[in-house]
């Protein structure tokens, strides 16, 4: 009976021994280092494919303006705050007959519209169009707005319109 009291002693002692070497594994810990880097974005895009006619006038003035503020958009996205947003035309030298500006159609979000209407001519070069670009994303609806004198007579110019996005 002895050794049964001690037979048990011991399976009890070696149990309580495995319960304890179980929690002390279950403290065991590991560290990992992650690092995460998001660089400098930029996107920009447009859309909308836009043919400005201008064909009425009445006699004795000078034929109407052509707009169109309702099929072109520019959306971007940027996390990088102070940017701008350029406008150009890559029209080719000597063959612009006619005036063409572009201009905000209602809200800006993510910056600041221009005061005025931006005009899109042969070697002007880019212009400031959206100022203050926070870091977000942001969009507006462009207006163009294309003019001609009768004395410019007939004709077609073909505008490649180039939006551009920098950070500060």
């Amino acid at each position: 009976m002895l050794n049964l009291k001690k037979l048990t002693a011991v399976f009890a002692a070696l149990t309580l021994l495995g319960g304890l070497v179980v929690i002390a594994m279950a403290d065991e810990t590991a560290d990992q280092s992650v690092t995460v880097t998001v660089e400098l974005i930029n996107e920009i895009t447009t859309s909308g494919i836009l043919t400005l006619t201008i064909s009425t006038a009445t006699a004795g003035s000078e034929p109407g303006n052509a707009s169109n503020n309702s099929t072109c958009s520019l959306a971007w996205t940027a996390n990088g705050a102070g940017g701008k947003i350029t406008v150009g035309t890559s029209v080719s030298e000597g063959t612009q007959k006619f005036s063409l500006t572009v201009d905000v159609e209602g809200t800006v979000t993510g910056g600041t519209a221009p005061g005025t209407a931006v005009s899109l001519a042969h070697g002007a070069g880019a212009a400031d169009f959206i100022t203050g670009i926070v870091t977000t994303t942001g969009g507006c609806d462009l207006e163009y707005i294309a003019s001609a004198t009768a004395a410019q007579g007939a004709g077609t110019d073909t505008h490649t319109i180039t939006f551009t996005i920098t950070s500060s």
